[in-house]
């Protein structure tokens, strides 16, 4: 039995945790307004606060961050020939374009990335995933996948696929 099987079996949703007692507060204290979304906001922020610490821990072993890991993986997922131009960059990583050229050239120092004048307009810069660029982004996904499917294991495929459906749907309200 994996182990977030074993804690599947071990949760108990009629246990109180700290948010129940924080909403129960506001209940006690604030009869006269609706305090329900305490249960939802609160927990995903604390999961996102929780989650955010694993990833960063994670990305400082390998001796990254989240802002370069953004980067190689638009390139990544960009498919061959892993390139990009600044703007789309840009305008994918929602930074300034001032932002978005210290990222590059931290990442072209590392050797991790290329930049090339655009073939057709000077006026746009093409990034390049190198070879070292995709090894470090290949093995830091694997690396991040596999401790993140570790940390929602507690929930089967079901629930996961709703959880899904249902933080999509929420986050299509602010997006």
């Amino acid at each position: 039995m994996s182990e977030g099987a074993q804690e599947r079996r071990a949760f108990d949703p009629a246990v109180a945790d700290r948010v129940d007692r924080v909403e129960a507060g506001w209940r006690r204290e604030r009869p006269d307004i609706d305090v329900s979304s305490v249960g939802i906001v609160t927990r995903i922020w604390r999961i996102g606060r929780h989650l955010d610490r694993h990833r960063k821990e994670r990305l400082e072993a390998f001796g990254t961050d989240r802002a370069a890991l953004d980067i190689l993986a638009m390139l990544r997922r960009a498919g061959a020939p892993y390139r990009r131009t600044a703007g789309e960059l840009q305008s994918s990583a929602l930074i300034t374009s001032g932002g978005m050229s210290q990222r590059l050239e931290r990442l072209e120092d590392a050797g991790l990335v290329t930049r090339h004048m655009h073939p057709d307009d000077r006026r746009k810069v093409e990034v390049e995933l190198t070879t070292a660029g995709m090894a470090l982004v290949d093995e830091l996904t694997g690396d991040l996948m596999a401790n993140e499917s570790k940390l929602i294991d507690i929930l089967d495929e079901p629930e996961q696929a709703e959880l899904r459906r249902l933080l999509k749907k929420l986050l299509s309200t602010f997006e």
